[in-house]
């Protein structure tokens, strides 16, 4: 379940770097003037018009039509296509979008930052990161801002150190939800959970005192929050951030996700089926929601419908190059199948981005393939960063316990447990109660 938060995360981020700055320049404001103002509830916000999107990409379309050396009308038409992929995590709109900003940048090349923007975020939704990088450092030698966007591409690289260094590079305005956002992901991934929180939280408090950022901004900072939240065993407080986030933007498929997440760690299977089954409504391409849907109906003992979620998460995984890799991968350990595929799949993922999720994705398959000295390497590498993650110490647990290291084992357990006291199954909490009480006795007078 810990992967979905992963995984939402990083697409909550993208997403809001998609939207920011949909057409007045790189620092992402969505008005010129974007500071916060007294206000005295954000109950004013324009209410979500499920219209809108399609509407503005009708629109651009029909204006790039009648000209074509429109530079301008292709690159807000990108803009269009890439609000849309948010709203609903569909890729053939990012693919979309890279072609009208390509179109863009070939009919006018200088002075079109805002194209080249889109080209990276195009392909960042896309997982062509290699390919974004130099696109987004062309970008911050026009605008040290731009160094917001190097960060995230270098996060998703797994150069967590660069990533640090470009972010350093920005000077960021009290109000910058872009900076806000990378920079909570960065902490997070750090070892710094509480201060991951704390950006975030001021991102959700700049939201709610601006009426004028769109529904779908300001739900993001309340679906982030929740996503933090969950993480850590708070989904009462996860399951209210998440509400809110659905109360001003009710398609937000991220927050429906979470909730179907925070009540499969209640083990509440029926409400984590409805949750899930109503965020793949929104956004079929969810792998996700997929897993816990049929994780759901398994707990249920809904075998068939089970199987049919599965299915679709294999025909999801298998769809594009690249973007599912590590969701598949996960999955077929976690479930202990087709291991030399999840392998074959988890080391393209390593070649592709040296992140700490990569290094835990390889060594979780190569645990459940029973090359436990490879494993405990492969895990070494995942935690050098101090991420302090409770699936990942339950997956280092499970590993050195394989190694014959129970007490190495028992303080990962611990430190899992510490983190989301439902992160270790009851059968491993049996082993650790077993492993204290021996060294209880071995210890006795």
């Amino acid at each position: 379940m810990a992967l979905s938060n992963r995984a939402l995360q990083a697409a909550a981020l993208v997403g809001l770097l998609v939207v920011c700055g949909a057409g007045v320049g790189w620092r992402g404001r969505v008005v010129p003037s974007f500071r916060p103002t007294p206000v005295e509830a954000a109950n004013d916000r324009v209410p979500y018009d499920p219209e809108l999107v399609s509407k503005t990409i009708a629109f651009w379309k029909k204006q790039a039509a009648r000209d074509n050396q429109g530079a301008l009308e292709r690159r807000e038409l990108a803009g269009a296509y890439l609000a849309r992929q948010r709203e609903t995590g569909d890729i053939a709109d990012a693919v979309l979008a890279e072609d009208a900003a390509r179109q863009s940048l070939q009919i006018l090349r200088r002075n079109n930052s805002v194209a080249m923007i889109r080209l990276c975020r195009a392909l960042i939704a896309q997982h062509r990161f290699p390919e974004a990088l130099p696109l987004a450092k062309a970008v911050a030698a026009g605008d040290p801002q731009g160094n917001c966007l190097v960060a995230d591409v270098q996060i998703e690289l797994g150069n967590n150190d660069e990533a640090r260094a470009a972010l350093d590079a920005t000077v960021p305005e009290s109000d910058d939800l872009n900076y806000a956002a990378v920079r909570a992901r960065l902490e997070q991934i750090d070892g710094r959970p509480d201060a991951s929180l704390r950006f975030l939280r001021e991102a959700q408090r700049v939201v709610a005192s601006r009426p004028d950022i769109p529904a779908e901004i300001a739900a993001w900072a309340d679906a982030m929050v929740g996503h933090s939240l969950v993480v850590t065993g708070k989904f009462d407080d996860a399951e209210t951030s998440f509400q809110n986030a659905l109360r001003i933007f009710p398609r937000d498929y991220r927050a429906l996700t979470g909730m179907a997440e925070a009540a499969a760690w209640r083990g509440d299977w029926r409400a984590a089926a409805d949750w899930g089954e109503k965020a793949v409504a929104v956004c079929p391409q969810n792998p996700e929601a997929l897993k816990l849907v049929g994780d759901a109906r398994t707990a249920l003992g809904q075998d068939v419908e089970a199987a049919r979620w599965y299915a679709q998460l294999d025909d999801l995984a298998h769809s594009f190059p690249r973007i599912y890799d590590r969701h598949w991968a996960l999955f077929l350990a976690d479930k202990g199948r087709d291991l030399d595929e999840a392998l074959a799949l988890a080391r393209a993922d390593l070649e592709l981005r040296h992140d700490v999720h990569a290094h835990d994705t390889l060594a979780w398959v190569l645990f459940k393939k029973g090359r436990i000295a490879d494993a405990d390497a492969a895990m070494h590498k995942a935690l050098a960063r101090g991420t302090r993650e409770a699936t990942l110490f339950y997956h280092a647990g499970m590993i050195a316990r394989a190694a014959d290291d129970p007490a190495r084992a028992k303080d990962y357990f611990s430190r899992a447990r510490a983190i989301n006291p439902g992160s270790v199954p009851l059968r491993w909490l049996r082993w650790l109660d077993a492993q204290s009480s021996a060294a209880s006795r071995v210890n006795s007078p």
